[in-house]
């Protein structure tokens, strides 16, 4: 079954690995370059900050900031660094790394990528890049670009230039050609760009506010992390086949880290290995999306081994985290008696072994990498799931409860728990422990997990217990959507929860009991309701859910199933913490319902601690009678 002894249900993506949609899982990204220790090196990124600033505080898919952020440190960063004069062959991967952006970025911004790449000043000047002054204001003339398409009333940078927005338009006859600036001008704008990416050292970064620390020049960790947040994302966004162009710009890129790697110490360890003959061939062989999303996976793999290996990342691990791989496997050159894992696919569905990939083994790597990379419906979409407004704004210094619960519609074990909490659902929240009495307002946000093999814009949804439940599903949010008020909806959910196996048949049975009207949730479903479901499966993988149900308090304590003691966590965590709506409004610069709203969707990146059902090692027979692995 699909929900076992565990009660939990598992999102199961084996079927589904031929289409883009998967399920978020929470990972461990692992490092490029956290070298320790290693400084003057002479012009590159070789220092750490220590406690160095993160795109994203968490290790769940990237959204499209997170991903933007990472794609401008690495075109910003490799420019920066390159020699002052370049070579042909430098000037050259300078190009492969900018011109695949157009290639491989995920989503919309692919597009405009292209349409900048195709402008014509921009192509002349691409080409006559031959100093890293000539890099850098290439890169810094495309980003304003960007901006200008996607937030015309921002500033260009530096904002001190005082060149308006609108002379980077696309719809400019020349957008601002790089010929026509004066020395002065010139000057003024490399020294911008210099200071914002280029890393000088020794900086403390404790004291600095979030967004100043992500401001400031990626340390060799940072850029590390921009490099495979960027390959990583693009692979898994990719289409089934891709295009002769899409496979050529993963090779090109990893051939620039072997050249113009803006950390020369990095660089130095990776040209050690790059040119391993089984490696050079499994490049060579790429072909489909899964074939690259293996060879981006086990190169990350074998950089991390490498650095294992000479005893400099001790703390670091393989991913995935789980299947507990072997370091040996992935060194390069490889250990005579032991053997470099090989992608070639076992024959006659064989085990792994250092010459092959069973089928089954490698379908689990592919669905461990994009449930940590992949979005539910992609990258180009809103990831706001929330009802309207279910209760007045709490009073100026009432605490507020935040509670995210993640379900399926037939998921029987979702519908227990949910029966259980029903009662406490409500705007004042109280409970008691240790004899303390607490007391909140409540905010309840309902969300479902399940699948997109297409996208926001044009979904193409599967829920796992079948089509019942993806009609069953656009009921419950159309009634959340339709019924917010004091929770009305969840009289409706409870009742159609009484038995999960007819879901949705007691649909008219529940909307009469809940006090709703039938045609409103019918007709909602028809015409919403798919775009609602989206919005929650996509929301659901962004925050790297995949079991149901699971409970998230005030955006950071995690509870997997309904523990017996799920009243005393909820309480715990209510009693330790100090929000109210003064605090609140303090922190968001806005005041009375704002700060309300604010919160309600703030928060969202915060590490996840876990607890609940101990979900160890649990074999499931979930879609096609696939073997998936639990944590």
């Amino acid at each position: 079954t699909i929900c076992p002894v565990a009660r939990v249900c598992k999102v199961g993506r084996r079927g589904f690995l031929a289409s883009s949609g998967m399920v978020g899982v929470l990972r461990t990204l692992l490092f490029l370059a956290p070298l320790a220790g290693v400084l003057g090196c002479g012009k590159g990124v070789c220092n750490d900050y220590g406690h160095e600033p993160r795109f994203d505080e968490s290790s769940r898919p990237p959204s499209a900031t997170v991903l933007g952020r990472a794609t401008w440190t690495v075109l910003h960063t490799t420019a920066a660094y390159l020699p002052d004069t370049l070579n042909e062959v430098q000037a050259e991967k300078f190009g492969d790394v900018v011109r695949g952006v157009a290639n491989i970025y995920p989503g919309d911004g692919r597009d405009l990528f292209m349409s900048i790449l195709k402008e014509s000043t921009i192509v002349d000047e691409l080409k006559g890049v031959k100093t890293v002054k000539d890099a850098q204001l290439v890169v810094w003339k495309m980003h304003n670009m960007v901006s200008a398409a996607v937030h015309p009333s921002r500033a260009a940078f530096p904002a001190s230039a005082g060149i308006p927005t609108s002379r980077f338009s696309l719809d400019a006859p020349a957008p601002f050609p790089l010929s026509s600036m004066d020395a002065i001008t010139k000057q003024h704008i490399l020294n911008g760009v210099t200071k914002r990416w280029v890393l000088t050292g020794g900086l403390e970064v404790d004291h600095l506010s979030k967004r100043d620390q992500l401001n400031l020049p990626p340390d060799r960790t940072m850029l590390g992390r921009a490099y495979w947040t960027y390959i990583h994302t693009s692979s898994v966004y990719l289409p089934h086949t891709p295009s002769v162009a899409q496979v050529e710009s993963f090779k090109q890129l990893f051939d620039a880290i072997y050249e113009i790697f803006p950390c020369p110490v990095c660089r130095g360890h990776f040209r050690k290995f790059y040119h391993d003959e089984k490696l050079q061939k499994e490049l060579g062989q790429m072909k489909s999306k899964h074939g690259i999303m293996l060879v981006c996976w086990k190169m990350h793999n074998v950089v991390s081994a490498d650095g294992i290996h000479r005893g400099e990342w001790d703390t670091t691990k393989l991913f995935p985290h789980e299947a507990h791989l072997h370091t040996s496997s992935f060194v390069v050159p490889s250990d005579e008696d032991k053997g470099q894992m090989s992608l070639n696919p076992c024959p006659d569905k064989g085990n792994t072994t250092h010459t092959c990939l069973s089928s089954d083994d490698g379908f689990e790597v592919l669905s461990d990498i994009q449930g940590r990379w992949q979005i539910e419906g992609g990258i180009d979409q809103p990831l706001v799931d929330r009802s309207p407004e279910q209760c007045e704004p709490p009073g100026e210094n009432q605490k507020i409860l935040k509670m995210d619960v993640y379900v399926m519609a037939k998921c029987p074990w979702c519908a227990k728990s949910m029966e259980k909490i029903a009662d406490t659902i409500k705007c004042d929240y109280s409970c008691e422990i240790d004899g303390e009495t607490y007391e909140a307002r409540l905010d309840f946000q309902l969300h479902m997990v399940g699948l997109n093999n297409g996208t926001y814009a044009d979904p193409w949804l599967r829920a796992i217990h079948g089509p019942s439940e993806l009609v069953g599903e656009r009921l419950e949010l159309c009634a959340r959507e339709h019924y917010p008020r004091e929770y009305q909806y969840m009289r409706f959910i409870r009742c159609m929860d009484k038995n999960v196996t007819t879901v949705p048949l007691e649909a008219p049975e529940c909307a009469h009991k809940a006090g709703m009207d039938l045609d409103v949730l019918v007709a909602c479903a028809n015409l919403d309701g798919e775009r609602l479901v989206a919005g929650s499966y996509g929301y659901a993988s962004w925050m790297g859910i995949d079991i149901t149900p699971t409970f998230v308090l005030n955006h950071k304590k995690k509870v997997l199933g309904l523990p017996k003691n799920f009243t005393d966590i909820v309480c715990q965590q209510l009693a330790s913490t100090s929000t109210s709506l003064a605090e609140v409004s303090a922190s968001s610069g806005g005041s009375g319902s704002a700060g309300w709203g604010s919160l309600s969707q703030g928060g969202q990146a915060e590490d996840l601690l876990v607890t609940g059902l101990a979900v160890g090692l649990m074999t499931l027979v979930v879609v096609g009678a696939a073997l998936m692995v639990m944590r």
